[in-house]
This record gives C-alpha cells, sequence and structure tokens, in this order.
C-alpha cells in the first residue's frame, strides 16, 4: 500500500478546498426561491351538442361568435331543411335551404349581414356546397349577389368548374339570372359601424405586433379617415344534412372579416378546410380561416368519423386539439347522429325525422 507524506496530504487537501470553494455556494433548502410555476389557462370549454339521430337530420350553425340569443335563427333554418328532406328533397337540397335561410338573416354574416370590408363599402363573399359523392363546387370574393351559396350551386350545376373567383364569379351570378344587388341591411351597416373607431393611436405604432393596413391597402378607394378596429360578432354560417336514404350534404356561407385586404378568400371555399362530405357524414367548421385552411380540418374531422369514432366525439376532439387562442366551431352529422362543438359561443340548431 502506498503512503502519502503527512504534508503532501495536507497540501492535497487545500487544494480541495479551494476548488469547492471557487463555485457559488448553493442556497440551504429554506434560503431557495420558489421555482414559479407557469399559470397555464385551462382551454375554453366546448359548447356541446349530439347523440344518436335516426333518419333524416339536419344541424346548422350561426357562426362561432354567436350567441345563445340568436339560436331562434338556426333553429328556424335546420326546421326549414327538414321540411325540404320531408317533402322528398335531396339531403344537398336541404342543406342548401337551411344556409339560404341564415344568408337571409340579416344578424349573420352571410348574405344579407355580409361585414363590410375596411373601406366601408365593399363586400366580398364565399360559399361552397359539397355532397358525398364527391362533387364540390364554390365561389370566393363574389360581389353584389344576395345568396352566394346559390350561385356555388349553379356553378355545379352548369359549369364544367369547381371553383370560381372574384369578377368573374360575379358576372356569372348575374349572367345566369341572380340580381345585381349590394346584400347589405341597416343590420350589417349597424355591425360595421359597431366594429370601428378611431385607432390613431394602433396606426402610430411602429412595432411588428400590428399588421401595416396602411402599407398594403389594395382596396379602390383611400383608406377612410376614420381608422378601424374589428371585433368578432360571429361568422360563416352552414348547414349539413343526412337525406332518410343515407346520403349526405354540407353547405358554408360567409361574408368573410371586415378587417382584411380586398381579395382576401379564406376557408369556407377550400375543399377539405371549411366543409367535406362523403359516405360516412359531411362536416362544415366557421371560425379562423387561415388556421382552418392549414389544419385540413373538415378532412380531418371526417376521416376520424370514417374511422368508426362518432360525430359528436370527432368535433369535440377537433376542439380540444385547435390552439385555443383562435375561434372555432364545427357541426356533423354521421350515419347514425351528430355533433356541434366550438371554443366560443356558437348558435346552432338541429332538426330530425
Amino acid at each position: 500500500m502506498r503512503i502519502v507524506h503527512p504534508l503532501r496530504a495536507s497540501v492535497l487537501l487545500a487544494l480541495l478546498l479551494a476548488t469547492l470553494l471557487a463555485f457559488p455556494r448553493a442556497p440551504a433548502a429554506q434560503e431557495r426561491a420558489p421555482v414559479p410555476t407557469p399559470l397555464l389557462a385551462p382551454p375554453p370549454p366546448a359548447t356541446l351538442a349530439g347523440g344518436s339521430a335516426p333518419g333524416a337530420l339536419v344541424v346548422t350553425h350561426g357562426g362561432v361568435g354567436s350567441g345563445p340569443e340568436y339560436a331562434d335563427g338556426p333553429r328556424a333554418a335546420a326546421d326549414t331543411a327538414l321540411r325540404v328532406l320531408r317533402a322528398g328533397g335531396s339531403a344537398l337540397d336541404a342543406a342548401l335551404a337551411g344556409t339560404v335561410w341564415l344568408e337571409n338573416d340579416p344578424r349573420f354574416n352571410a348574405g344579407t349581414g355580409a361585414n363590410i370590408r375596411l373601406d366601408g363599402r365593399t363586400i366580398q363573399m364565399d360559399a361552397s356546397i359539397m355532397t358525398d359523392e364527391g362533387r364540390f363546387a364554390a365561389v370566393g370574393a363574389i360581389e353584389r349577389v344576395r345568396n352566394p351559396v346559390l350561385v356555388a350551386r349553379a356553378v355545379m350545376d352548369s359549369t364544367p368548374h369547381l371553383f370560381m373567383v372574384g369578377e368573374g364569379a360575379t358576372r356569372f351570378a348575374h349572367r345566369v339570372g341572380f340580381a345585381d344587388v349590394v346584400p347589405t341591411s341597416p343590420q350589417a351597416e349597424a355591425k360595421y359601424r359597431a366594429r370601428m373607431k378611431r385607432q390613431a393611436e394602433l396606426f402610430a405604432r411602429a412595432d411588428t405586433t400590428i399588421f401595416d393596413w396602411r402599407r398594403y391597402w389594395n382596396f379602390p378607394g383611400p383608406m377612410p379617415a376614420d381608422v378601424l378596429e374589428w371585433s368578432r360578432h360571429g361568422d360563416t354560417v352552414g348547414s349539413v344534412a343526412r337525406s332518410a336514404d343515407g346520403h349526405f350534404a354540407a353547405t358554408l356561407s360567409t361574408g368573410g372579416t371586415s378587417v382584411t385586404l380586398c381579395g382576401r378568400v379564406g376557408d369556407v371555399p377550400v375543399c377539405g378546410a371549411g366543409l367535406f362530405a362523403g359516405p360516412a357524414g359531411a362536416v362544415a367548421c366557421t371560425g379562423e380561416g387561415e388556421q382552418i385552411i392549414r389544419r385540413f380540418l373538415a378532412r380531418s374531422v371526417y376521416e376520424r368519423m370514417a374511422a368508426g369514432v362518432p360525430a359528436r366525439k370527432a368535433v369535440e376532439e377537433a376542439v380540444a386539439m385547435f390552439p385555443a387562442r383562435w375561434d372555432v366551431g364545427l357541426i356533423a352529422v354521421d350515419r347514425t347522429g351528430w355533433g356541434v362543438a366550438a371554443n366560443r359561443p356558437m348558435a346552432h340548431g338541429m332538426a330530425s325525422r
């Protein structure tokens, strides 16, 4: 065994102590500051409804952000659509009837209630339809028609196209007989005024958290003197239907958002994003369009239903997975039932048999 000289051992001990003292002393347990626990806000509860329902079935929505005080609109739309089914109409006929009813109700952001854009004049609308046979048609940024969802039906029935946009879609609509009318109403004007307020201090900011609308302004006229801001009051309306013989259809219509550049198109006319229908059921979405497109939301929910997940659970799961900072809502019907879910209030209606 090797013997260490006492003097050498004392030197080694001193070096060891010096090394230890060179590092900051860890605080005693009672001196340690508590590690703050991150405050994670729980996700907003989903607005849930649904269950089993045999036979003819229609579900409608008035857009995420429309509160229960507007529920009479989607309920009346669903009842109207069910009457179409009872009279022998197809699932598509019924879904169209439900959405047309909501387009004609100026409380909702579609048709006569469509949002007026930043310039205080422009109204651009999107609409789409789809059947379980894979038939799809849509219009985007269409103007000067009262019921854009019916123009989408005309695109399906009268043209070889799936999607028409802008001035071309508007001219097509007028050519096939739709009235040339600006679909505004006193309610739409009131909603516009309620959204707008002076925001000079907002535009004066130089940070990057605010989109510079002045820099990219692309409306025909100049920006109004009043600087504008938007507050949500519902958006996209839609219907999903199942006929008694087991066929499905989905329809959507929207006036889009007020705070947007001219020509912006959201998820509504994008097949598989805003809506989807197939042999397993039909899905229609509402909410933050860009986020819905990124997630291919309607098709994703449909695939879950096709794999055997009930409609109610499929839409609930989709809302739970959606980032809580974005508005989203869904309605769906499958072979045996239906479901509604949203992370904000959402007026909806259901009618069956």
